[in-house]
């Protein structure tokens, strides 16, 4: 292939993003999710982990990747470390193998999905990312090197479930390419394998249980979910400017034309559009039946489009391309407009991307880190603390070894949250309901801390002292805390 840009340029770039997104790490507040992978990888054996993904929705490959550090003591920020290296080594791989333009390699980088939603915010989605990347790094030779590429399908199978489709399509396509050439290697048949053995391990792991909390009643048969997954992948900033319902159908429609646009550019290529086809449908399955998603989740249909462009080269053009050199063929040849388009795309993310990693640097994320800090400096990780809702309290614990909450929603101590339907059944009780609770669990009120996510009102905070409280934050969940200590009436 050639080169599109220079080594010299490609190492400043990679040099460029570590050193912004380590900046932006070093300021980064974790929330609830995050935690929530670190807790579980924690305080969960092999067997149990892979239990618990029923409830959590997703593979445990993330999860398992995080046990040897969780469970060797190092602190919290080794999950976030971990993430960025895989964020890093994404980019490295687009940068040097991608057949974009120099342009569309930086507008990519720096825009707001790896800027920020692959490389700050820990979750299995920058996993996902690397893999698709070297994946396609590696697609020109999936038949020189089967066992290699077999082996990133199956770990992309076990990242997340909207990762599912990709890897099927690619496991579907592979085995009917080798089967219509009539290829006999036995390598071939055994990596067919090793991918239906990666979906099958995934499958399995996300079956539903018995008390599997199914989302459909929160949000119906969400129809417009893949339509507004497409908005925020062209066009992640939308939201945050809280377009009007006239603007924001406008934005909608643009988007669902780029995507029209760019999947009719490989009409004439029916194996990338195999794989587009079939990615999307298992993706806007989950948003529509299962769960609508949020930015994280719609910016897989960026990251498919991305791919698709990056692979086609090597499908000729049916009518057009009779080389036998496809890899020689630079992007732009295949889909001027769409690259256009994309580019366009991608200039209005950097945007939103600076105004999010601003917001990073100098605001609070999460109140979880602050608070904990707080009752660390002030010694009351003694106290037994009642906490209500526990997905955000739970944010705290990796910052206190060996701590457990008494989460009034369950009426039990725990550390990470198990969303089973017992959990659903009262995560919404009223702060009245939760020191109800309280004071039956504890009749001693001398040694109890109250941490809650919705300050108290009169009536209720008669009788509670305010100790400290993070209300200025600007993540997703907001995730506001508020420390009481009871306070003993006069005899």
């Amino acid at each position: 292939m050639k080169k599109n840009i220079s080594f010299g340029f490609a190492v400043f770039l990679i040099l460029l993003y570590s050193a912004i997104n380590i900046v932006l790490l070093l300021h980064h507040e974790p929330w609830e999710d995050e935690a929530h992978a670190w807790l579980v990888a924690r305080d969960l054996d092999i067997i149990s982990i892979f239990k618990q993904m029923a409830y959590d929705g997703t593979p445990a490959l993330w999860y398992m990747l995080l046990v040897p550090f969780a469970k060797a003591g190092l602190p919290y920020i080794s999950e976030f470390i971990l993430h960025l290296v895989f964020a890093v080594a994404a980019v490295a791989i687009f940068v040097f193998y991608a057949p974009f333009s120099k342009v569309t390699k930086v507008l990519f980088i720096f825009s707001y999905y790896m800027a920020y939603e692959y490389s700050i915010i820990a979750r299995s989605y920058g996993l996902s990312v690397f893999l698709i990347f070297l994946i396609a790094a590696l697609y020109a030779k999936r038949f020189e090197y089967p066992l290699w590429y077999a082996f990133l399908i199956f770990l992309l199978f076990n990242t997340n479930a909207h990762s599912f489709s990709v890897a099927s399509s690619l496991t579907i396509l592979f085995a009917w390419e080798f089967y219509r050439n009539k290829v006999k290697a036995k390598r071939l048949k055994m990596a067919s394998l090793i991918m239906c053995m990666g979906g099958l391990l995934s499958f399995l792991q996300v079956l539903p249980q018995p008390d599997t909390i199914d989302y459909r009643p929160f949000f119906g048969h969400a129809y417009p979910a893949p339509l507004i997954a497409i908005a925020n992948a062209f066009f992640p900033w939308h939201i945050a400017f809280h377009l009007s319902g006239e603007l924001r159908s406008i934005v909608i429609v643009i988007s669902f034309l780029i995507f029209f646009t760019i999947i009719l550019s490989f009409f004439k290529r029916p194996a990338v559009l195999f794989i587009l086809l079939l990615s999307f449908s298992g993706l806007f399955y989950i948003f529509v039946f299962v769960y609508p998603g949020a930015l994280r989740h719609h910016g897989f249909v960026l990251l498919i489009l991305l791919f698709a462009l990056w692979i086609g080269r090597y499908y000729p053009d049916l009518q057009k391309h009779h080389s036998n050199d496809i890899s020689t063929m630079r992007i732009s040849e295949l889909s001027v407009p769409s690259m256009i388009l994309i580019n366009i795309c991608l200039s209005l993310s950097l945007l939103h991307a600076f105004r999010i990693q601003y917001q990073e640097y100098k605001y609070t994320f999460s109140g979880a880190k602050e608070m904990a800090h707080f009752i660390i400096k002030n010694k009351l990780d003694n106290y037994a603390i009642v906490a209500h809702s526990s997905p955000y309290a739970s944010a705290l614990l990796p910052y206190l070894p060996e701590r457990k909450f008494w989460y009034a929603d369950i009426k039990n101590y725990g550390t990470f949250v198990y969303l089973n339907r017992n959990f659903l059944k009262d995560m919404n009780i009223s702060n009245s309901e939760v020191i109800s609770r309280m004071k039956a669990a504890f009749p001693n009120q001398s040694t109890i801390l109250l941490l809650l996510s919705k300050s108290l009102s009169p009536p209720d905070s008669n009788g509670f002292k305010l100790l400290y409280k993070v209300d200025n934050v600007f993540g997703y969940n907001r995730e506001k805390y508020y420390l009481y200590k009871p306070v003993q009436e006069e005899p």
